[in-house]
C-alpha cells in the first residue's frame, strides 16, 4: 500500500504550456535572433532575482528590455499567451477526487496569484506555492521544506513531477518520490508504479468534450434530415446547406485521419437524399474513435498538445460552429452555451490564431486585446507584440464574442463594452485569426 498522501506539480511545462512560435514571431516583429528574449531572462543572475522575490515581475521585464536594447519586445514577451493542459488537470481532479492532496509548486513572480487566478486553478488543486513568496526556488531543499511544512507532510509522503529534471534534486534530498514530466501518459505511469493508480486515464475535460461534441452531431444531423440543403447559409456567404455539410464531413474524417495516423475508408458520396447518411457515418467513426483512446493518446494535432484530447476540443468546437451556421441557414434562434463559448474564445486567441501566425497565413498583431465573459466568469488575452499592456478590453457575453470572433456576427450587433483603443479591436477582427 501506497505511503504517498500528495502529488506536487510544477505549473509551467507541466499545468500550464507557453507556445514558442509566439516568442519566435516576437522576435522576428523586432529584428532580434531567435532565442535572444529568453537566454536573457533564463540567465542568472536576474532569473534567480525575480524568482525569489527580490526584484518585481515588472522589473524582471524592464531589466531584459534594457540588456537586449528592445523595451516593446521584452513587454510583448512578458504578456504572452499560455494554455493550461486540460488532460493534467483532468488527472489532478482525479488524484483530489481519490482522496490525495494536490499542491503546485513553481518557480514564480509576483504575477503568478493573477496568472493561476485567470483559469481557475484554485479550484482545480488544494494549494498552490510560489518562489517569489517563499524566497527559494527549486531545486533549492528549503523551497519544498516550505511546502512540506506548510501541508504538514513528511517527503515520502509526497510525490513530485517537474519538466525540468535538475529541479528535482531538492525533492529527492527531503525523500520525495519523483518524476521527469514529459507527456500525462508517463505521468500516469510513474504515478502508478509508486502505488497510485487513478484508472480514470480519459480524464473528465475529455469525455465532456466528447459528449458535447456527440450533442453537436445530434443537432447537425436533425437539420440535415429536416431542413432544405438547398438553403443557403448566410454566414459561409457562397455556401447552400448541402456545401456545408460536405465540409464538415471532411473536417471530420481528416481529424481522424489525423488522430489514428491512417487514411479513413470514404464511404460512397451519396446524392443529397443520402447527406445526412453520409455526415452521420462520418461523425460516428471520429467519435466512436475519440471514445476508444485515453486523453493523452499521442497522435498529430492541429496545435499543441498532439494528442487525442486536442482533437476531441477541436472538433467540438468546428461542429459546433457548424451547428450554429446550419440552424440559422434553416431558421433557427441557435444558441451557444456559455462554457463551451468561453472555450471556443480561448482557443481562437491562444491556440487558432497562433498557429495562423505560425504557419505565415497571418502578420502577428501588435497590440493585445482581451476579451472578457462575465456569463462564463474568465476572460482570454489575444497577445500583441507591441507590449505597453492591453490596448482594449472588450466585455461581453462568452457567445457573442465567439461569433464576432469567427466572423458570424458584426461587433455592431451584439452587445459589448469596449474599454481603450477601438482601432486595436478592429485590426483584430479583421486579421484572419481562424482557419
Amino acid at each position: 500500500m501506497t505511503g504517498i498522501r500528495a502529488v506536487l506539480f510544477d505549473l509551467d511545462g507541466v499545468i500550464r504550456h507557453f507556445h514558442p512560435e509566439h516568442v519566435a514571431a516576437i522576435e522576428r516583429a523586432h529584428d532580434l535572433s531567435p532565442g535572444t528574449i529568453e537566454a536573457v531572462a533564463f540567465a542568472a543572475p536576474l532569473i534567480d532575482e525575480v524568482t525569489t522575490g527580490r526584484i518585481t515581475r515588472a522589473e524582471w521585464v524592464r531589466a531584459v528590455g534594457e540588456r537586449i536594447g528592445n523595451p516593446a519586445a521584452a513587454e510583448a514577451w512578458g504578456r504572452q499567451p499560455f494554455t493550461p493542459d486540460a488532460d493534467v488537470l483532468a488527472l489532478a481532479d482525479e488524484l483530489r477526487a481519490a482522496g490525495y492532496t494536490t499542491a503546485v509548486l513553481t518557480n514564480g513572480t509576483d504575477g503568478i496569484p493573477a496568472e493561476v487566478a485567470s483559469f481557475g486553478l484554485h479550484d482545480r488543486v488544494d494549494a498552490v506555492f510560489s518562489s517569489h513568496e517563499i524566497g527559494f526556488a527549486k531545486p533549492d531543499v528549503r523551497a519544498f521544506r516550505h511546502v512540506l511544512d506548510a501541508l504538514d507532510l513528511d517527503g515520502p509522503e509526497v510525490f513530485f513531477t517537474d519538466d525540468s529534471e535538475r529541479k528535482l534534486a531538492g525533492a529527492v534530498a527531503l525523500g520525495m518520490r519523483v518524476h521527469h514530466f514529459t507527456r500525462v501518459d508517463g505521468l500516469r505511469t510513474a504515478l502508478r508504479s509508486s502505488g497510485i493508480d487513478v484508472t480514470d486515464a480519459g480524464g473528465s475535460t475529455y469525455r465532456a468534450h466528447i459528449d458535447l461534441l456527440a450533442e453537436a452531431v445530434d443537432g447537425f444531423e436533425a437539420v440535415l434530415r429536416t431542413g432544405d440543403h438547398r438553403a443557403v447559409v448566410p454566414s459561409c456567404p457562397g455556401w447552400t446547406l448541402t456545401d456545408l455539410a460536405g465540409h464538415l464531413t471532411d473536417v471530420h474524417r481528416w481529424a481522424l485521419g489525423q488522430l489514428t495516423g491512417t487514411e479513413p475508408d470514404d464511404p460512397e458520396a451519396p446524392e443529397p437524399a443520402g447527406l445526412a447518411d453520409r455526415f452521420r457515418a462520418g461523425a460516428d467513426r471520429l467519435v466512436a474513435a475519440l471514445r476508444g483512446r485515453a486523453a493523452d493518446a499521442a497522435c498529430n494535432a492541429i496545435y499543441p498538445p498532439d494528442t487525442a484530447g486536442t482533437w476531441a476540443r477541436r472538433q467540438l468546437h468546428e461542429t459546433t460552429i457548424h451547428l450554429w451556421d446550419a440552424q440559422q441557414a434553416v431558421g433557427g434562434e441557435p444558441r451557444l452555451q456559455a462554457d463551451t463559448a468561453a472555450d471556443g474564445v480561448r482557443e481562437v486567441v491562444a491556440d487558432l490564431y497562433p498557429r495562423q501566425v505560425r504557419l505565415g497565413r497571418v502578420d502577428p498583431l501588435s497590440e493585445t486585446v482581451v476579451f472578457r465573459f462575465p456569463d462564463a466568469d474568465g476572460e482570454a488575452e489575444l497577445v500583441g507584440t507591441a507590449g505597453a499592456g492591453p490596448a482594449v478590453r472588450v466585455t461581453g457575453r462568452a457567445e457573442d464574442l465567439l461569433l464576432v470572433l469567427w466572423g458570424r456576427r458584426p461587433l455592431d450587433a451584439v452587445a459589448v463594452t469596449i474599454d481603450g483603443d477601438r482601432s486595436a479591436l478592429d485590426q483584430a477582427l479583421a486579421t484572419k485569426l481562424v482557419p
